[in-house]
């Protein structure tokens, strides 16, 4: 992202625009647009018309008219529609009660046909695009980035082992360089830890280095912490634009000494203490190109709903070594971590249904504002990486079956094929009317979450 000055009248408004108004724009631009050409591509696929094509609601800022589709870009940006021939009420009274046709059946100008005339397999298939092109747009952003810029990786695999901790009480100490886990070689932390995720409830051997000679010890890997983490310097990878640590004058590579006085051995110790003092500011003392700099650095404070917790930060993150990966492992890698962003966000709207996770989780357009700045402070790599996840969430929240989103015409269309008869114009109306009812609740809550966090 753009350097911007320290100070005078246009700082403040270059911030604004740079870090908060086009990255939230571009997220949103590319959600919505992926989203509405997955339901155009497939109504053009099937002979189905589009009559418009829409990037926001109300008035047209700008528009274009293409063959039969009037392309425009409207006021109020978030969200978007596609509007197909037949999609009116109109058509559904023409409908009402009516038996579906037989799935051999012609009509005189297929190509013509509107939304509501098109076999129940294309209606469904065209709805269920926008949010599957949602899913397959993280992918590739995902492996895109990957691939060009190559992945981070936590490069130190010597132990940093808590006292009294179980893997303690089974022999690990803190300096054991670990170099195979089951007989296969670690050469990072990240190589170890997916070993360890795979072997959760068993038992493994590790061999590790220890003053200079191999030793093996058998860890099981138990559900709870195993009181081991990698001993990493404090020195800062990342510091995030306009954060406490970056006013204080800290770039990247700066090695912490002291806070507060107290000699800071490795990254965990810094953290901790961070996080658990109740000072306003902390004193802190770092090296800089071999130069010895100190200053006060105000934490800032940030609820975990995860931890259920406000953690205290500084806005560094760890240091950590790039590597660059084949297009084919990048691909690989991002349908892994789609796969997984997919499951992890399933499960946290579980936990917040079910209550193990506060419903103040949940986030609006402002959450998304706010998250598109802290995103673009830290860099664009950051702010793809938001973006593969905000159209996953979109994605997923659309295959919702409630009526008005996808998910709800996906039921719609198929209770319409099991029964074989299309609803009555009334109760697609009082569908709707619940479906939008919905929706409108769950704005307004969304809105009030991101205006008290």
């Amino acid at each position: 992202m753009l350097e911007l000055a320290t100070s005078g009248f246009w700082s403040p408004i270059a911030d604004f625009v740079i870090y908060l108004i086009l990255p939230f724009m571009l997220l949103l631009a590319f959600c919505i647009t992926i989203h509405e050409f997955g339901h155009f591509l497939f109504a053009k696929i099937f002979g189905i018309p589009v009559e418009k094509f829409s990037i926001g609601y109300g008035p047209p800022l700008i528009r274009a008219k293409i063959g039969e589709t009037d392309f425009r870009i409207a006021y109020f940006p978030l969200g978007g529609y596609i509007k197909m021939a037949g999609e009116d009420e109109g058509k559904i009274l023409k409908h009402d009660n009516e038996p579906l046709p037989e799935p051999k059946t012609k009509l005189p100008s297929e190509e013509k046909a509107g939304f509501y005339d098109a076999p129940i397999y294309k209606r469904i298939i065209v709805v269920a695009a926008g949010p599957m092109f949602n899913i397959v747009s993280a992918i590739i952003v995902m492996a895109f980035t990957f691939s060009i810029l190559g992945i981070a990786i936590d490069y130190s695999t010597t132990l940093e082992v808590e006292e009294n901790g179980y893997a303690a009480q089974v022999g690990f100490m803190s300096g054991d360089s670990v170099i195979s886990a089951n007989d296969i070689p670690i050469n990072n932390w990240d190589e170890f830890i997916e070993i360890l995720a795979k072997n959760i409830g068993d038992e493994i051997t590790v061999s590790i280095i220890r003053d200079g000679e191999e030793i093996t010890r058998a860890l099981r890997v138990v559900p709870d912490s195993l009181g081991l983490t990698n001993f990493v310097e404090p020195r800062a990878g990342a510091v995030k634009k306009g954060g406490p640590a970056h006013k204080a004058g800290m770039t990247a590579g700066d090695r912490v000494l002291t806070i507060d006085g107290c000699d800071v051995q490795s990254w965990t110790e810094m953290v901790n203490i961070v996080r658990n003092s109740k000072k306003p500011e902390l004193l802190f003392e770092w090296e800089h190109n071999g130069e010895t700099k100190t200053a006060y650095i105000a934490p800032e404070s940030d609820y975990d709903f995860r931890l259920n917790d406000t953690i205290r930060k500084v806005d560094i993150l760890k240091p950590h070594k790039r590597q660059f990966i084949s297009i084919l492992r990048a691909s690989r890698l991002s349908f892994t971590r789609t796969h997984n962003l997919i499951g992890l966000t399933l499960d946290m709207l579980y936990q917040m249904i079910t209550g193990k996770i506060s419903r103040k989780a949940l986030g609006g357009p402002i959450a998304i504002a706010k998250l598109s700045r802290e995103s673009a402070r830290w860099g664009f790599e950051f702010l793809l990486g938001l973006l593969a996840v905000i159209s996953v969430n979109l994605g997923l929240v659309n295959l919702f079956p409630i009526p008005a989103l996808d998910g709800g015409h996906i039921l719609i269309g198929t209770i319409e094929a099991v029964r074989r008869k299309r609803f009555s114009k009334k109760t697609i109306l009082i569908m709707q009317q619940i479906g939008y009812a919905l929706i409108l609740l769950l704005i307004l809550f969304v809105t009030f979450n991101d205006i008290t966090r």
